[in-house]
């Protein structure tokens, strides 16, 4: 590991996949390490996505290799003991499809993985522990969206250390499919709550009438906005009506995935000059959006 470097961060070849060096600071005792530091690592470009749950993953043996797998959150992984060999698989639509991004993470590193890019990794030591925290909690609902892509794939070329007929694998990772049949992880989808007002109605005729793809629509009460659970039911980016204000905006999971404020500003045409943002829309009779705008704002502290 090196010792006393400062925090730092360097972008990859796949969009938004981020590598941190660690400080680690040891002595004849050990180490210690700021794993994760909001404040620090938002400032150098790490997305305050919001983490609500922290897995580990212990692997008893060096060569076990697990993935690859990418899952409808986003994750911050680093590890604990020991090392690894990471691969990581651009699998969201659009011209990165595809891209491969390989490393050595050891204490001194971490990695932030957006939503939809696939995950992997061999132990290069015995008893390595693997942590990562994600900003949905798991339920198995949401496991039905993963998508899968074979370690083996000639097509990504992955130069594992030590060989995958030698390494430990799960019999459901041998049977992943190879790049040119998976499936690209869908986008995430947006679900409008309090859609029973006039501003709900608008806007649900703005997505039909234009044929926009990925919102849902929901009435308001069936959706807790305090629960944390809630949003693990679901692959939304949840958006709630604001009664008083006629606005609409993204429900909070403790802080807004993705660490940024964001909403849906409807704007109306009537007694405003058109284009206007709409405020109490709820009290005009008729009102009608022109134009449906999804917006994110940097996160007020």
């Amino acid at each position: 590991m090196d010792f006393e470097k400062d925090l730092r961060v360097e972008e990859t070849n796949v969009p938004g996949l981020l590598v941190f060096d660690l400080p680690v600071h040891g002595d004849n005792r050990g180490w210690f390490k700021e794993n994760w530091q909001r404040a620090k690592m938002t400032e150098l470009g790490l997305p305050d996505f919001g983490p609500v749950q922290n897995n580990i993953s212990f692997n008893a043996k060096k060569g076990v290799t697990r993935g690859i797998h990418a899952e409808p959150w986003d994750k911050y992984i680093s590890i604990a003991t020991g090392s690894v060999f990471g691969a990581w698989v651009d699998l969201r639509p659009g011209e990165s499809f595809g891209q491969v991004y390989t490393t050595v993470l050891d204490p001194s590193k971490a990695i932030y993985v957006p939503r939809g890019v696939g995950n992997s990794f061999q132990a290069l030591e015995d008893g390595t522990a693997y942590t990562y925290l994600v900003n949905a909690h798991w339920s198995l609902e949401q496991k039905k969206t993963y998508t899968f892509v074979n370690l083996a794939d000639p097509e990504l070329n992955i130069q594992w250390p030590i060989p995958l007929e030698e390494s430990e694998r799960s019999e459901a990772d041998l049977h992943h499919p190879m790049l040119r049949d998976a499936k690209p992880m869908a986008p995430r989808r947006t679900m409008v709550t309090g859609c029973n007002g006039q501003l709900g109605h608008a806007i649900r005729d703005y997505v039909e009438e234009h044929g926009l793809e990925g919102f849902e629509f929901n009435d308001i009460d069936t959706f807790d906005f305090s629960d944390p659970a809630q949003y693990g039911r679901f692959d939304l980016e949840p958006v709630r009506h604001d009664h008083q204000r006629g606005r609409v905006h993204r429900g909070r999971q403790g802080r807004d995935p993705g660490g940024a404020r964001a909403g849906v500003e409807g704007e109306r045409a009537g007694t405003r000059p058109a284009g206007a943002r709409v405020r109490g829309a709820q009290h005009h009779p008729g009102a009608r959006v022109e134009r449906l705008r999804v917006r994110r704002d940097r996160r007020i502290a």
